[in-house]
């Protein structure tokens, strides 16, 4: 362990290179779970959300005048 971490601080590049990399994989470990939950939630409760039109979007609420 102590080798690989001298091995990245070795250099700036190797760094900002090992940096990238590693939020790039954080990044689609992230977007996997979201993804999951997200899927879960639509297979459970279908989609459009009631409280949505059938875009998925919220609805406009047309007011009345009180004239």
């Amino acid at each position: 362990m102590v080798e690989f971490l001298k091995y990245v601080f070795s250099s700036f590049w190797m760094w900002l290179g090992f940096v990238i990399v590693f939020g790039m994989i954080l990044n689609f470990l992230f977007k996997l779970y979201n993804r999951s939950l997200r899927h879960r939630n639509i297979m459970k409760y279908g989609y459009p959300p009631e409280h949505c039109d059938a875009d998925g979007e919220f609805p406009q609420i047309k007011e009345e005048d009180e004239y």
